[in-house]
C-alpha cells in the first residue's frame, strides 16, 4: 500500500473508533452492526464527546430521516452494543442532549485520536 491508498480517516476514544468513507463504528476492534442513521450519531458523539437535542435532531433532518425517531435510534444503539458484550456507550441528559460514556480500550486510555486506519495496525496485535 503506497500513499494514500486504502487509508480511512478514523476518530478512537477509548473503546470506541469512528472510520468513515464508509463509515463504520468499532467497539475494542469489533465492528458494531449499526445502520447508516444509528453509525452518523455515534460518530457524531465520539467526534465531540456530546451532542444536544437540536444538534441530533438537524443531523437526522439532513438525513432525511424523521427528527422525531432519536429516541428510538439511541434505543437501538444500546441495544446493539449489549448484543456484542460492550457497556451502554451513551448517557442521556434529560432536556439537553447525549453524552458518550468513554470506556477504556484494551490499553486502558480513554484518549481521542485522530488519523488514518493504517496507523492503527498496532491494535491487531494486543
Amino acid at each position: 500500500m503506497t500513499g494514500t491508498e486504502g487509508r480511512r480517516p478514523l476518530i478512537k476514544r477509548g473503546a470506541l473508533t469512528a472510520t468513515f468513507e464508509p463509515l463504520e463504528i468499532c467497539w475494542n476492534g469489533s465492528r458494531v452492526p449499526l445502520s447508516p442513521l444509528e453509525a452518523a450519531i455515534m460518530a457524531r458523539l465520539i467526534k465531540r464527546e456530546r451532542a444536544t437535542w437540536s444538534d441530533l435532531r438537524d443531523l437526522l433532518s439532513e438525513s432525511n430521516a424523521r427528527p422525531d425517531t432519536c429516541e428510538v435510534l439511541v434505543f437501538r444503539i444500546r441495544r446493539k452494543f449489549a448484543a456484542i458484550g460492550a457497556s451502554n456507550p451513551i448517557e442521556t441528559i434529560r432536556g439537553w442532549g447525549l453524552r458518550l460514556l468513554v470506556e477504556r480500550d484494551a490499553r486502558g486510555s480513554r484518549s481521542l485520536w485522530i488519523g488514518a486506519t493504517e496507523v492503527m495496525d498496532w491494535q491487531a496485535g494486543l
